[in-house]
């Protein structure tokens, strides 16, 4: 799993954890709050993390992928990816 972190002006913690990349449907990746971008936008961020990017922007948001702890220990996960 690799879990994104969505940042903008707010003081929420947003995340995206995808259980794949590239993804092309909604049960590849999970949101924090659901519909916090569109599909599109989605498909669009993991294609730049299957290109190796860490950071970058999207919509309203500054997004950087997370590094180093294992995906069973992420506090949070609710989609069913554990």
């Amino acid at each position: 799993m690799i879990r994104i972190n969505l940042v903008d002006n707010t003081a929420s913690v947003k995340h995206i954890d995808f259980k794949l990349v590239p993804v092309t449907k909604e049960t590849e990746f999970c949101c924090s709050s659901e519909g916090i971008l569109p599909l599109a936008n989605v498909v669009r961020l993991s294609r730049e993390l299957k290109a190796g990017h860490t950071s970058g922007e999207t919509g309203k948001f500054v997004w950087y992928r997370l590094f180093g702890k294992p995906a069973d220990k992420y506090k949070g996960v609710s989609c069913g990816m554990e």
